[in-house]
């Protein structure tokens, strides 16, 4: 029966050896391991000699005064220090009712005020998780910001620590106030490109990759949704991420005359621990990703009506 063998495999070894043999590897020592355990040094080499027996191979390489990790034991280790890990702190969450609080995500402001606020109820009811939105970009450090979920592009190093889960690919393209449809907006000589600061070489990445060169005049702001709310007011054009803009180009408040093109960056989510831990974290992940490829067949829908 399916059952019998993995019984037969928990016979082999025990949580109890488990945690002994990770508090060694960490340690170094089989005394260290002691100390933290509250147990006699005996006690820690009967542990490890019964896991041994019951995996069938070497944990340690043992001479004369020393004993250091196999090359088995040293992967087993590595798979041990972060189960227990995370085991550690499902227990806390449990334990402290977080798994029913709200979900903390942290996100970029325009992403953030565009994207997230205007469909928070949606999210609330589709996925049955109650959220919390942080504003901020950049890296995050989960030990010291109060957030479960970062929504972030990929324009700078990630941890390697860090677990991902992809959203989407970035499209951005010039919008427009759809006042300015029928004016002679469209005409590159008399057109003027709002910047952002923090996207500083958004507009030349997209001429390059466009071949549109010759523009009316620029200006400048500091933050990205500024630059968005000055398009609103019928300024110009910014060049915006197609997930920032799907809401205002669907309710005709924006239009696009020169369409999206894929940047090559993406958004991901990321957390500090596996997704699979929190299934909040995965239900708010697949509702996203899905909007966002609803706003990447919104960005080809428009290239394809040009």
């Amino acid at each position: 029966m399916p059952n019998e063998s993995a019984h037969s495999a928990s016979r082999r070894w025990s949580l109890k050896s488990l945690k002994f043999f990770e508090a060694c590897s960490r340690h170094e020592t089989f005394s260290g391991a002691a100390d933290e355990l509250y147990v006699s040094q005996s006690a820690v080499s009967k542990q490890i000699k019964n896991l041994e027996e019951g995996l069938g191979f070497a944990l340690f390489v043992r001479d004369a005064n020393t004993a250091r990790l196999s090359p088995a034991g040293a992967v087993l280790a590595s798979h041990l220090t972060d189960l227990f890990s995370d085991l550690d702190a499902l227990i806390e969450d449990l334990a402290s009712d977080k798994l029913n609080a709200p979900l903390v995500i942290s996100c970029e402001p325009t992403i953030c005020l565009k994207f997230l606020i205007p469909h928070f109820n949606e999210i609330e009811q589709q996925t049955g998780v109650k959220i919390q939105v942080l504003s901020a970009g950049g890296p995050l450090n989960f030990r010291r910001d109060p957030a479960d979920i970062a929504i972030r592009r990929n324009d700078f190093p990630i941890d390697d620590e860090l677990h991902i889960f992809t959203l989407g690919q970035e499209y951005v393209g010039p919008v427009f106030d759809s006042q300015l449809k029928n004016s002679d907006s469209t005409d590159e000589a008399k057109i003027t490109r709002i910047h952002s600061q923090t996207r500083s070489d958004a507009w030349l990445n997209w001429q390059e990759q466009t071949q549109c060169n010759a523009f009316k005049e620029d200006i400048y702001h500091q933050r990205h949704f500024l630059a968005l709310e000055a398009a609103e007011s019928g300024q110009g054009a910014a060049l915006m991420s197609i997930h920032m803009v799907s809401r205002l180009l669907t309710q005709q408040k924006l239009y696009a005359p020169f369409g999206f093109v894929a940047d090559g960056s993406k958004y991901l989510c990321l957390s500090a621990r596996p997704f699979e831990l929190d299934d909040r974290k995965l239900r708010i992940c697949q509702w996203l990703r899905d909007q966002f490829n609803q706003n990447q067949q919104l960005a080809q829908a428009i290239n394809a009506a040009l």
